[in-house]
């Protein structure tokens, strides 16, 4: 049975798992990314086998929204698989290009997905992160990201660069384990990944339909609510609630404190 949310909130988590976007980092768009997509499709394609420059443009902004529709989509099924960054820049962006444009592009799929996710969102570490992280080590929680993604080796890079990765037991992408949350098959992932049972590991999230309904379906033990104050509106989801919620990474290094110190 599993035991009531005050009693699982008074305990140090057996590990902790974490979401990369808008926990570990917020994120802010930049302006005219998609012009940026653009030059770097001509550059990898050449112009000569490719649309026009415009019509690039405007089918980036057009598959970019699409996919925002479709992940909104896939809040709701038990276990929804991850949009492919092949279905991402061949049905979604190159939709209604022609054969030969189509090929073009085709080797270069791995390549415009890194860009879109680098030119898409400018991150920096959210306050707390290496003090959070520096607690787990000194308490041995082992610490794991679990997180969507266009393109994991974009986040495991910018972990890398902060001096971070090191501080991970694993990172878990959905483009690359082929399964998006709220699927719980990838929460379950991470817990065998650090080696605690679902109901001893804390997951800390932003979003309530993605990444609150994955833990319970998963079994997490707490389910933390971290909210990103740049993120998008995401809906609720009916009989789902977080166990605790958090400002800033900084302020569940608090609450953590306290529960330390209040074990005997």
């Amino acid at each position: 049975m599993r035991a009531p949310a005050a009693a699982r909130t008074r305990t140090l988590p057996g590990a902790l798992l974490l979401d990369f976007g808008g926990v570990l980092v917020s994120s802010e768009r930049p302006a005219g990314w998609e012009a940026v997509v653009a030059d770097e499709i001509i550059r990898l394609a050449g112009a000569a086998s490719l649309p026009p420059r415009e019509r690039i443009v405007a089918d980036i902004i057009a598959g970019a929204a699409a996919a925002g529709q479709w992940r909104h989509a896939m809040s709701r099924p038990l276990r929804p698989p991850e949009l492919s960054q092949e279905a991402f820049v061949m049905d979604l962006i190159a939709a209604d290009w022609s054969d030969s444009q189509r090929a073009a592009i085709r080797s270069h799929i791995a390549a415009v997905a890194v860009r879109v996710a680098t030119a898409k969102e400018r991150r920096a570490l959210r306050p707390g992160v290496r003090e959070l992280l520096a607690f787990c080590a000194a308490r041995h929680i082992p610490v794991a990201v679990v997180s969507n993604a266009l393109s994991g080796q974009v986040h495991r890079d910018f972990l890398a660069a902060e001096g971070l990765s090191d501080a991970l037991v694993a990172e878990i992408y959905s483009d690359e384990v082929g399964m998006r949350k709220p699927n719980p098959d990838i929460m379950l992932m991470g817990c065998e990944a650090v080696g605690v049972p679902a109901a001893e590991c804390w997951y800390v999230g932003d979003h309530i339909d993605r990444d609150v309904l994955c833990g319970t379906r998963a079994g997490i033990g707490v389910n933390v609510l971290l909210p990103s104050p740049k993120a998008a509106h995401h809906p609720d989801v009916f009989g789902i609630a977080a166990d605790i919620i958090a400002s800033t990474p900084a302020g569940l290094l608090e609450i953590l404190k306290e529960i330390a110190h209040d074990l005997p």
